[in-house]
């Protein structure tokens, strides 16, 4: 007889999601662990049908009423998110170049304020770099479910901008009770007094992250090479 041969076992991996991938997942904001509207509205629908009923037993119809507040008030939370990334995507650009020229005029004055002496108005140039914090927090931490009033006058931005305010007397005096919001809340420590340095260390500290991550990412690329395996799922 012959001799047997016997299958080695495989040392391929089994197919599944990615290190990478679930590095990904794991970025996502907090909104998408509700379900999505629909669904909320389509559970609360069930809920309703099954409270009309009749012979429906007390126990079960205390639960049910319980499953219906819990049920609305994910669909209120649901409702907010959705329409917080609505407007962050449809005044990224914007919120983005106006940002850029806050900076700009923030460093500008701080230069100006740095070479000024007592007598060539320091106080002015103090009062002016106040208020290019002030308009740097009201960009970063404007209302996320409002629609957005642009610091600066229409006639100077883009004509294909989606800014369309009703008036330019109705925007003028929203942005300013919204300036004063902010104000206090940098009085209040809420908001940082020097938006531009915490802007730039959280600026490094993502841009360390990522470094980071990829550093692993390649790490663990690597690691599979060296298997030696003939299955090399790129996902």
């Amino acid at each position: 007889m012959g001799p047997v041969r016997t299958e080695k076992s495989s040392s391929r991996p089994v197919p599944g999601p990615s290190k990478r991938k679930a590095r990904v997942a794991n970025v996502d904001d907090a909104s998408s662990a509700l379900p999505g509207v629909q669904k909320i509205k389509s559970a609360i629908r069930q809920t309703k049908r099954l409270l009309a009923k009749e012979k429906l037993a007390a126990d079960a119809r205390v639960t049910a009423e319980r499953k219906l507040k819990s049920l609305e008030a994910d669909l209120a939370k649901a409702e907010i998110s959705r329409k917080e990334r609505t407007m962050s995507t449809r005044y990224h650009k914007v919120k983005f170049f106006e940002r850029q020229k806050v900076v700009r005029k923030i460093n500008q004055t701080k230069k100006k304020l740095s070479e000024a002496d007592a007598s060539s108005g320091r106080e002015s140039f103090k009062t002016l770099l106040y208020e290019h914090r002030v308009e740097l927090n009201y960009i970063n931490h404007y209302p996320k479910t409002k629609k957005y009033i642009s610091l600066f006058p229409p006639e100077v931005r883009d004509k294909s901008s989606e800014i369309t305010p009703a008036s330019s007397a109705e925007s003028g005096v929203e942005r300013e009770e919204i300036k004063t919001w902010i104000r206090k809340q940098m009085e209040a420590g809420v908001l940082p007094s020097e938006p531009e340095s915490a802007q730039r260390s959280e600026h490094k500290s993502r841009m360390q992250w990522d470094e980071k991550a990829n550093k692993k990412a390649v790490k663990d690329d690597d690691d599979v090479v060296e298997e030696k395996d003939d299955f090399f799922d790129d996902n």
